[in-house]
Protein backbone atom coordinates (compact mmCIF):
# COMPACT_ATOMS: atom_id res chain seq x y z
CA UNK A 1 0.00 0.00 0.00
CA UNK A 2 2.89 2.34 0.72
CA UNK A 3 4.39 1.59 -2.70
CA UNK A 4 1.11 2.43 -4.41
CA UNK A 5 0.73 5.60 -2.34
CA UNK A 6 4.23 6.68 -3.29
CA UNK A 7 3.56 6.55 -7.04
CA UNK A 8 0.02 7.92 -6.76
CA UNK A 9 -0.45 11.30 -8.41
CA UNK A 10 -3.70 12.16 -6.67
CA UNK A 11 -4.17 14.38 -3.64
CA UNK A 12 -6.28 11.80 -1.79
CA UNK A 13 -5.55 8.12 -1.25
CA UNK A 14 -8.34 5.55 -1.00
CA UNK A 15 -7.35 2.14 0.32
CA UNK A 16 -9.88 -0.59 -0.43
CA UNK A 17 -9.71 -4.06 1.10
CA UNK A 18 -10.16 -6.86 -1.42
CA UNK A 19 -13.31 -8.10 0.32
CA UNK A 20 -15.16 -4.77 0.12
CA UNK A 21 -17.18 -3.03 -2.55
CA UNK A 22 -16.95 0.77 -2.61
CA UNK A 23 -20.03 2.83 -3.23
CA UNK A 24 -20.51 4.39 -6.68
CA UNK A 25 -20.50 7.78 -4.90
CA UNK A 26 -17.14 7.22 -3.16
CA UNK A 27 -15.33 9.93 -5.11
CA UNK A 28 -17.96 12.59 -4.36
CA UNK A 29 -18.28 11.47 -0.71
CA UNK A 30 -14.55 11.59 -0.07
CA UNK A 31 -14.00 14.87 -1.94
CA UNK A 32 -16.83 16.43 0.06
CA UNK A 33 -15.29 15.17 3.31
CA UNK A 34 -11.89 16.58 2.36
CA UNK A 35 -13.52 19.90 1.35
CA UNK A 36 -15.11 20.03 4.80
CA UNK A 37 -11.69 19.83 6.44
CA UNK A 38 -11.40 16.11 7.17
CA UNK A 39 -7.99 14.63 6.45
CA UNK A 40 -8.95 10.96 6.87
CA UNK A 41 -11.86 8.65 7.41
CA UNK A 42 -13.83 5.61 6.39
CA UNK A 43 -17.35 4.44 5.72
CA UNK A 44 -19.69 2.44 7.86
CA UNK A 45 -20.16 -1.04 6.50
CA UNK A 46 -22.63 -3.86 6.19
CA UNK A 47 -22.04 -7.47 5.32
CA UNK A 48 -23.38 -9.22 2.25
CA UNK A 49 -25.31 -11.55 4.54
CA UNK A 50 -28.68 -11.71 6.23
CA UNK A 51 -27.13 -13.15 9.40
CA UNK A 52 -28.54 -11.14 12.30
CA UNK A 53 -25.26 -11.22 14.23
CA UNK A 54 -23.49 -9.63 11.28
CA UNK A 55 -26.23 -7.03 11.09
CA UNK A 56 -25.44 -6.17 14.71
CA UNK A 57 -21.72 -5.95 13.87
CA UNK A 58 -22.57 -3.63 10.98
CA UNK A 59 -24.72 -1.40 13.18
CA UNK A 60 -21.75 -0.72 15.46
CA UNK A 61 -19.63 0.60 12.58
CA UNK A 62 -21.46 3.92 12.83
CA UNK A 63 -19.63 4.74 16.06
CA UNK A 64 -16.27 6.46 15.96
CA UNK A 65 -14.37 4.68 18.68
CA UNK A 66 -11.49 2.39 19.45
CA UNK A 67 -12.63 -0.35 17.05
CA UNK A 68 -13.47 1.87 14.07
CA UNK A 69 -11.21 2.52 11.14
CA UNK A 70 -9.78 -0.92 10.70
CA UNK A 71 -10.63 -4.38 9.59
CA UNK A 72 -12.86 -5.17 6.64
CA UNK A 73 -13.39 -1.77 5.12
CA UNK A 74 -11.97 1.14 3.15
CA UNK A 75 -9.91 4.10 4.30
CA UNK A 76 -9.36 7.52 2.75
CA UNK A 77 -6.58 9.91 3.70
CA UNK A 78 -5.18 13.08 2.21
CA UNK A 79 -1.85 12.14 0.60
CA UNK A 80 0.24 14.87 2.25
CA UNK A 81 -1.13 13.85 5.65
CA UNK A 82 -0.41 10.18 4.91
CA UNK A 83 3.17 11.14 4.04
CA UNK A 84 3.48 13.20 7.25
CA UNK A 85 2.45 10.06 9.15
CA UNK A 86 5.09 8.02 7.26
CA UNK A 87 2.36 5.83 5.78
CA UNK A 88 1.59 2.34 6.93
CA UNK A 89 4.00 0.68 9.32
CA UNK A 90 5.30 -2.13 7.12
CA UNK A 91 5.98 -4.34 10.13
CA UNK A 92 2.21 -4.96 10.24
CA UNK A 93 0.45 -7.24 7.80
CA UNK A 94 -2.49 -7.58 10.19
CA UNK A 95 -3.68 -4.49 12.12
CA UNK A 96 -1.80 -2.09 9.83
CA UNK A 97 -4.97 -0.04 9.36
CA UNK A 98 -5.65 0.17 13.11
CA UNK A 99 -2.08 1.35 13.60
CA UNK A 100 -2.47 4.06 10.95
CA UNK A 101 -5.85 5.18 12.29
CA UNK A 102 -4.41 5.36 15.82
CA UNK A 103 -1.72 7.72 14.50
CA UNK A 104 -4.31 9.71 12.52
CA UNK A 105 -6.36 10.22 15.69
CA UNK A 106 -3.32 11.56 17.51
CA UNK A 107 -3.20 14.42 14.96
CA UNK A 108 -6.78 15.07 13.84
CA UNK A 109 -10.40 13.97 13.96
CA UNK A 110 -11.19 10.73 12.13
CA UNK A 111 -14.42 10.79 10.10
CA UNK A 112 -16.92 8.01 9.54
CA UNK A 113 -18.97 8.81 6.44
CA UNK A 114 -22.62 7.97 7.23
CA UNK A 115 -23.06 5.60 4.29
CA UNK A 116 -22.33 1.87 4.17
CA UNK A 117 -20.04 -0.10 1.90
CA UNK A 118 -20.59 -3.85 1.39
CA UNK A 119 -18.19 -6.31 2.98
CA UNK A 120 -17.92 -10.01 2.24
CA UNK A 121 -19.12 -12.30 5.03
CA UNK A 122 -16.87 -15.11 3.77
CA UNK A 123 -14.59 -15.05 6.82
CA UNK A 124 -17.63 -15.59 9.06
CA UNK A 125 -19.05 -18.28 6.77
CA UNK A 126 -15.72 -20.17 6.77
CA UNK A 127 -15.47 -20.00 10.53
CA UNK A 128 -18.24 -18.94 12.88
CA UNK A 129 -19.36 -15.58 14.16
CA UNK A 130 -18.06 -16.43 17.63
CA UNK A 131 -14.71 -17.70 16.40
CA UNK A 132 -14.09 -14.56 14.33
CA UNK A 133 -15.17 -12.28 17.18
CA UNK A 134 -12.92 -14.04 19.70
CA UNK A 135 -10.01 -14.02 17.25
CA UNK A 136 -10.49 -10.31 16.60
CA UNK A 137 -10.62 -9.63 20.33
CA UNK A 138 -7.44 -11.57 21.09
CA UNK A 139 -5.58 -10.02 18.16
CA UNK A 140 -6.74 -6.54 19.17
CA UNK A 141 -5.52 -7.12 22.73
CA UNK A 142 -2.15 -8.19 21.31
CA UNK A 143 -2.08 -5.04 19.20
CA UNK A 144 -2.96 -2.75 22.12
CA UNK A 145 -0.33 -4.53 24.22
CA UNK A 146 2.29 -3.64 21.59
CA UNK A 147 3.08 -7.26 20.79
CA UNK A 148 5.39 -7.87 17.86
CA UNK A 149 3.58 -7.48 14.52
CA UNK A 150 4.85 -10.87 13.32
CA UNK A 151 3.38 -12.56 16.42
CA UNK A 152 0.03 -10.89 15.79
CA UNK A 153 -0.03 -12.24 12.24
CA UNK A 154 0.93 -15.77 13.31
CA UNK A 155 -1.77 -15.76 15.99
CA UNK A 156 -4.44 -14.44 13.62
CA UNK A 157 -3.62 -16.95 10.89
CA UNK A 158 -3.56 -19.83 13.35
CA UNK A 159 -6.98 -19.04 14.81
CA UNK A 160 -9.02 -18.68 11.61
CA UNK A 161 -9.70 -20.88 8.63
CA UNK A 162 -8.85 -18.78 5.58
CA UNK A 163 -9.70 -21.41 2.98
CA UNK A 164 -13.04 -21.56 1.28
CA UNK A 165 -15.22 -24.45 2.45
Amino acid sequence: MNAAAKISTGEVLYFVHADTRPLPSFSEDINSSISNGHLAGCYRYQFDSENYLLKINSWFTRFNGLFSGGGDQTLFVKKTFFEDLNGFDEEYTIMEDFDLVRRIREKTKFLIIPKSIKVSARKYENNSWLRVQLTNLVVFIYFLSNKQASKIKILYCSLLNHRKK
